[in-house]
């Protein structure tokens, strides 16, 4: 027997309200799309199996979540909250939004460079890799904290865990960035210093 290849990608296009949502049913087959958007724009993208998600020139929000792939972001502005699950991500900035932040990985790289003039409050969490910045970061006196539950009136036990996340601060400190990873490290780069990893 013959595989007859099927060409339906299930793409749909829709508007309501100036808000555009594109999608599509194919679970099975990969599908490159590239979306052209106003520069000025926010955008939401979700990928799911063998899928990497490359935004650039944008100034707005952007939200990515891409499981099994890695995520590029070249020369935007604003805000950004990125999520690979078995990927990297790589993020450059021209400019960057008064907001808060959050990138995350669980296999991969965190790769993140940001103009010379941010100010940031950073927490970072990186469980097997280290953590390297360009940036003069000054870290919280209290760096660990530990987090106490006494369940033993419910029959349950008594724990105390070690929250193993950096608290510090870039040019006197500013709207939060979170960087989470498992297995990776992560690079807080500054426009215009030299890239040593």
């Amino acid at each position: 027997m013959k595989r007859l290849a099927l060409g339906a990608t299930g793409l749909a296009v829709e508007e309501d309200a100036n808000v555009v949502r594109v999608t599509t049913d194919s679970a099975n087959h990969t599908i490159d799309l590239v979306i052209s958007v106003p520069r000025q724009s926010s955008v939401v993208l979700r990928t799911v199996n063998d899928g990497n998600v490359v935004v650039s020139d944008i100034t707005g929000d952007i939200d990515v979540n891409d499981t099994n792939g890695s995520v590029t972001l070249d020369h935007i502005s604003g805000s950004v909250v990125a999520h690979a699950l078995n990927g990297k991500i790589h993020a450059t900035f021209d400019h960057v939004a008064q907001k808060s932040m959050a990138f995350s990985s669980l296999n991969g790289n965190i790769d993140v460079t940001f103009p010379p003039d941010l100010k940031a409050n950073l927490l970072i969490k990186s469980d097997r890799g280290d953590v390297y910045s360009d940036f003069d970061v000054q870290l919280a006196a209290n760096g660990q904290q530990q987090i106490v539950e006494d369940n033993r009136k419910n029959g349950g036990v008594y724990q105390v865990k070690i929250d193993k996340t950096i608290h510090a601060t870039i040019g006197g400190g500013g709207p939060e960035i979170q960087f989470t990873n498992m297995e990776g490290n992560v690079y807080i780069r500054k426009t215009g210093a030299s890239t040593h990893e």
